[in-house]
């Protein structure tokens, strides 16, 4: 336990202000913060710009926070309080600071906050520090937001670029918002099929940085079928290294596909462009290289790109996903190359560079790989670079990291962020490309985070794709860690990260899809997936509290025929545990993660208010149909079952209408649609007595909608169309699970 100096006084402080706020609110306040004295490492905080580490300089106890490297007078150190504060409440924020290298400058403890109405900054309070002694600042805070909450840090500012700082005994003093209710040793859940969200891309890791030490290593083909058959993997993120090194993944792509049994997919990154496109000659970070006369290398970078595919290809390697730039918005000594959404008289524009390397591309391939963007440093980040984007419909999915959109120890920090994002920008497959914990990765704490940070990323955000960082590295780092392979007996270590991402990776595929899961316990995280044939059911389930807990599970309509389960904890490494008992509570211990593996079939459970056409017919309701073709029942596409209903073919300036009237009480009628048209001319309307609810055009994966309905006879009518020339896709329409209002 830290002791403070002053400590009679500072006690005395402190117990008036909890007195009043108790006698206020009946409740006492907390320090909101995690690790306030930098006793536990680095835990909880994180760096602004610069370098954070710890220092044995310190205001009490052993250890303080530690700033170097700061190019900038707001460089330091930070920790996110989002979810933490109650909009309207005060929070007296305290520290300490001492100066390293500067005998006196600005000390500043600020707040960064971003809602609705964009990203503000309030300076909580200024004051002079010094480097003969520790100086404490003080001040308060009151938390106004407006719309949805997705950053709220404190940081620590001020010194010039080049000064050091210690930080020590950190304070934010309030109250928190009520805790979640304690979870329960006993709990219910279920699964749904019926219901289903994204499909899955794939998960996937880089092996950037430590090929060589891969290559060299003595034991890599054993560690070959550790990182890919025995994991799973479906992506490796690779750095485009043409003109600037060798291109060491060959044998390792070889290598895993062999241990894999079929090919891996493969995502090409720019970490930065050769050093003839990068301003400042490439010898400092920079943006991209300019003409003589002024203008940014866009058209040379494109032809990097183009050029990069085609030798990668020569090797062997051919590339499925391309990411023309890795975190364009943040600017490093390693590899980086930064851009602005569009173009500054300092920085070049990432939408002129994406479009250059999309119509490059578009000339040169018959098979372009798909294009990502923008790959930055956070989600909400991300949000300028793709409003900026030239034309969106050259875009595949919208790709980004989770660096800068809450505080790895606390998981559920990024959920307000990761909402918003997919709020917005879901029309398109969503791909979180780069996270990590950045460092050690012993503690089983740390895999116990990285499967929430999963869980939420494809609960709450609805991605199609997770990439951990660094799928293999040196220096204590890594899903799986080598030792330097030229040592004598070099081995390699297996991270409890690496079970924890096993527990998603060697259970699902790309083209299975999410599908709804349930729980009533606030102490269990739940996830399922379908395959594309519904024959195989995977489950994944996180109990994040500290108590054990046993679930009884239902599997709706699903009816296994085997099943596998297994568990990583912090001895257990993805054991198998035994098999699945639908009529038998699952035992789930405390801060463990459970994954279920199931084969069998599926069949819908439907109400009479529901229509999948599971009938193989139109006999369950009495349908109409009207225009120049009939709809008709078809297995070809289906969002689960085995049917759905599709528009029947029709000519330039047809239409063909599905039709049904039905006697209703107050409520909503939903149902998914899926269309494949021309977009802006071809149409799936649909409408309730006659008014048009909304139409849908172009190529849309299976979505849910749903309308309000008014008690009373309504007739509910989904008409496709087509305008005068002119198709696209497959030129026509699918409808499928539909839920009417009616007794």
């Amino acid at each position: 336990m830290k002791l403070c100096n002053n400590i009679t006084s500072r006690q005395l402080f402190i117990l008036l202000l909890l007195s009043s706020l108790m006698s206020a609110h009946g409740q006492a306040v907390e320090n909101l913060l995690v690790n306030p004295g930098f006793e536990e490492g680095t835990s909880g905080w994180s760096d602004r710009g610069g370098t954070f580490s710890t220092s044995t300089v310190s205001h009490s106890g052993s250890y303080s926070g530690y700033a170097t490297n700061r190019n900038f007078y707001w460089d330091g150190i930070k920790q996110s309080v989002l979810g933490k504060m109650i909009p309207g409440e005060t929070y007296t924020i305290s520290a300490w600071m001492k100066l390293e290298n500067s005998s006196s400058a600005p000390i500043i403890v600020t707040i960064e906050q971003r809602d609705d109405r964009g990203t503000s900054y309030t300076r909580v309070n200024e004051t002079t520090g010094y480097d003969s002694r520790w100086t404490q600042l003080s001040g308060r805070f009151t938390l106004e937001a407006v719309g949805i909450l997705t950053t709220l840090d404190v940081y620590f500012e001020g010194p010039a670029e080049g000064v050091n700082y210690y930080l020590d005994d950190v304070e934010v003093l309030g109250r928190t918002p009520e805790p979640p209710e304690p979870a329960k040793p006993d709990a219910a859940g279920s699964v749904n099929m019926g219901t289903v969200y994204q499909e899955l891309e794939g998960f996937g890791a880089s092996g950037t940085w430590y090929e060589n030490w891969l290559l060299a290593h003595p034991l890599k083909n054993e560690i070959y079928d550790v990182l890919f058959g025995q994991l799973g993997l479906d992506i490796l993120s690779l750095q485009n290294t043409y003109d600037i090194r060798d291109i060491y993944s060959n044998e390792i792509i070889a290598a895993a596909e062999a241990s894999l049994g079929h090919p891996l997919k493969i995502l090409l990154i720019s970490g930065a462009p050769p050093t003839y496109l990068i301003g400042n000659d490439g010898t400092a970070p920079g943006t991209l290289a300019r003409y003589p006369g002024g203008g940014y290398k866009y058209k040379e970078f494109a032809k990097w790109w183009a050029d990069s595919l085609e030798v990668y290809s020569n090797h062997g390697i051919n590339a499925d996903y391309v990411s023309v730039q890795n975190e364009p918005d943040w600017q490093v000594n390693l590899d980086s190359c930064k851009f602005t959404p569009t173009e500054t008289a300092e920085w070049a524009g990432y939408n002129l560079a994406f479009e250059a390397v999309y119509q490059e591309l578009a000339s040169r391939m018959t098979d372009m790989p798909k294009l990502l963007a923008p790959d930055s440093f956070g989600c909400s980040a991300s949000r300028a670079f793709i409003d900026a984007l030239i034309d969106p419909s050259h875009v595949y999915g919208y790709a980004h990291h989770l660096y800068a959109d809450g505080d790895y120890d606390n998981p559920d920090s990024f959920i307000p962020t990761m909402e918003n994002f997919a709020a917005k920008y879901g029309d398109k497959p969503l791909f979180q490309t780069e996270y990590s914990q950045g460092r050690d990765e012993k503690p089983f704490s740390v895999a116990l985070n990285l499967a929430r940070h999963i869980h939420n990323s494809l609960i709450h955000e609805g991605v199609c794709s997770y990439f951990y960082f660094n799928l293999f590295w040196g220096e204590e780092f890594g899903l799986v860690t080598l030792d330097f392979p030229w040592q004598a007996n070099p081995g390699y270590t297996i991270n409890h990260t690496y079970y924890a991402f096993k527990q998603y990776t060697a259970f699902t595929d790309p083209g299975w899809h999410r599908v709804e899961a349930s729980t009533d316990s606030t102490g269990l995280r739940i996830s399922a997936f379908k395959s594309d044939d519904a024959n195989e059911l995977t489950v994944a389930i996180i109990n994040v509290s500290d108590i054990d807990i046993d679930l009884t599970l239902s599997l709706g309509g699903f009816s296994p025929d085997s099943s596998k389960v297994y568990r990583t904890s912090e001895t257990e490494h993805t054991a198998y545990i035994g098999t699945f008992d639908q009529s038998q509570p699952i035992e789930l211990p405390l801060q463990t993660i459970t994954t279920i593996s199931l084969a069998g079939s599926y069949s819908p459970v439907l109400s009479p208010t529901e229509e999948a056409f599971e009938t193989g017919d139109f006999s369950k309701f009495n349908w109409t149909f009207y225009g120049d073709s009939d709809w008709f029942v078809t297995s070809d596409e289906f969002i689960s079952g085995t049917y759905s209903v599709q528009a029947g073919s029709i000519d330039d300036n047809g239409s063909t209408t599905l039709k049904l009237t039905l006697d209703c009480i107050s409520g909503e009628i939903s149902f998914y649609y899926k269309v494949s048209c021309e977009r802006y001319y071809d149409y799936l309307r649909f409408y309730i007595d006659g008014t048009q609810q909304d139409e849908w055009s172009g190529n849309e994966g299976w979505t849910q909608v749903s309308f309000p309905v008014r008690a009373g006879r309504r007739t509910f009518e989904w008409i496709y169309s087509k305008d005068e020339s002119s198709s696209n896709g497959s030129d026509t329409a699918w409808i499928d699970d539909i839920v009417f209002p009616i007794e």
